[in-house]
């Protein structure tokens, strides 16, 4: 028999727990008896969310970052539908997650110790993404991280100079987020040679003149 969601994260071995917006017609982490069903307090080793579309995702994300809610260690589980599933009309495409919530390249979330940590399937109808509280983890590797955005930094300035020509294009790349910007400036100019870098540049001007701020929602769009 395959094992279920608790016993393939090993749910049950969390002390404080919670589960958020379960689905109520079916019978999802029933094992775990003794969890909350709200945020009633800080400070949890477990947080298992359900949420059905991205924005649900980004809402919830935001809230366990800004509310300090989990404990050093801790991890936060979001359940979301796959793309073809047959229960819910809605879904996350597993590719806009990282963009969408402006990962950096080690896996964390925007001035936060919450990291990206593992997916695995649920079920046919949901996958499950956790996220963990780095903590102390992070701050090791804070002087590194630094350096790095500094350097993504230059590059960005460098792209802006690349679409002087191109002024729509240079003002919408300016109203992108921070971290959007450090993509395109490492995606640009982490090619070593200067024909790889020019195709690039045309590309990602391709991809802002036609309003998208990624690659990844750009290809979307073609499915």
């Amino acid at each position: 028999m395959e094992k279920t969601i608790v016993e393939k994260l090993k749910l049950q071995s969390y002390s404080k727990k919670t589960i958020l917006n379960k689905p109520i017609d079916q019978s999802y982490l029933t094992e775990l008896s003794d969890a909350d069903n709200a945020l009633n307090e800080k400070n949890y080793d477990l947080i298992f969310v359900f949420v059905y579309d991205f924005s649900g995702m980004q809402q919830i994300v935001q809230q366990i970052s800004q509310g300090n809610y989990l404990k050093e260690k801790g991890y936060l589980f979001i359940a979301y539908p796959k793309k073809g599933n047959t229960r819910y009309p809605t879904f996350v495409h597993r590719d806009e997650i990282m963009p969408g919530l402006q990962v950096d390249e080690g896996g964390y979330l925007p001035d936060s110790p919450l990291k990206f940590s593992r997916m695995v399937s649920m079920d046919d109808t949901f996958t499950v993404v956790g996220i963990k509280e780095a903590g102390k983890e992070k701050m090791k590797k804070s002087t590194a991280s630094s350096q790095r955005v500094a350097d993504s930094g230059e590059l960005v300035v460098k792209i802006q100079e690349d679409l002087y020509k191109n002024p729509t294009e240079l003002s919408f790349y300016n109203q992108l987020t921070a971290g959007y910007q450090r993509d395109w400036a490492r995606y640009v100019y982490s090619a070593k040679q200067a024909i790889t870098q020019e195709k690039r540049k045309k590309e990602m001007i391709m991809i802002l003149e036609n309003g998208f701020k990624t690659r990844e929602f750009y290809r979307q769009s073609l499915r």
